[in-house]
């Protein structure tokens, strides 16, 4: 039976023992996967605070880490991961990427990088580097 159903001999174990204890009903499809940690309000909350920066909640840089937004949540809520990866989940789950800031450095400077990438970079590609002895090296 397992095989022609393509499942695990156990699994078809488990939903015979299932439905002999309990009758069909204990066959219907539920809600797969853990609970979540925070109630939806609480998520919505979360990121209008995610949205408004870490440098608003304590933070120097503009930079949000997984440990941050656990603790961020830990002050807010009262809960938190044990693991950071929890929070990665969570994030992936509510379509918010950890690894893209949604903002620019406040900081940046384009006049800057623009310069750089036009007069600097085509010297260091071209190993002819401003810094003496770096020619050495190679």
């Amino acid at each position: 039976m397992a095989r022609l159903l393509g499942v695990s001999r156990q699994a078809v174990h488990q939903w015979h023992k299932a439905w002999s204890d309990r009758g069909i009903q204990a066959l219907a499809p539920g809600r797969q996967g853990a609970d979540t940690l925070l109630e939806a309000e609480q998520e919505r909350e979360l990121i209008t605070l995610i949205e408004q920066g870490p440098g608003l909640h304590g933070w120097p840089d503009q930079q949000w880490t997984l440990a941050r937004i656990n603790r961020l949540m830990k002050e807010r809520f009262g809960r938190c991961y044990a693991d950071p990866s929890g929070v990665w989940r969570m994030l992936d789950r509510l379509g918010l990427s950890w690894q893209v800031p949604a903002v620019r450095a406040t900081q940046r400077d384009e006049e800057v990088i623009a310069a750089w990438r036009t007069q600097v970079w085509p010297r260091v590609k071209r190993g002819s580097s401003p810094v003496r002895g770096v020619d050495r090296l190679r």
